[in-house]
């Protein structure tokens, strides 16, 4: 339980330090649009990556221009596609544990069951 703990910990500062790059590349990118829809020059800081980041604002669509946070990545395909559950035994189920399977199965929408074959 403590290793899940500290590799969940690790996890959730790795995705705030990318979401901090991804938030300073997004205001880049927003400064070089805006110049060119003003017809104004192109800001100094930027225009030594001006090639890059003209090309990744013409690359740009609704979905990929907006800055999404580590919040929004657990979520992101909500609903697009159904979850599937996946409910295994072991491989010499007792005849209680069959019986439990099958009802709970039966419970859960969209469930498969996985039999476990006996090797010799």
């Amino acid at each position: 339980m403590l290793r899940r703990n500290v590799r969940e910990r690790k996890e959730y500062l790795y995705r705030k330090s990318l979401e901090g790059k991804e938030k300073t590349a997004y205001e880049r990118k927003r400064l070089i649009k805006k110049a060119l829809e003003e017809g104004k020059p192109i800001p100094t800081e930027l225009r030594k990556d001006e090639q890059d980041l003209r090309r990744e604002v013409e690359l740009e669509d609704d979905n990929t221009a907006v800055v999404r946070t580590h919040v929004d990545d657990e979520y992101a395909h909500a609903g697009e596609i159904e979850p599937k559950v996946l409910m295994t035994t072991s491989r010499d189920p007792s005849s209680r544990l069959i019986q439990f399977a099958k009802t709970t199965e039966a419970a859960v929408t969209l469930s498969n069951n996985l039999a476990h074959k006996q090797h010799p």
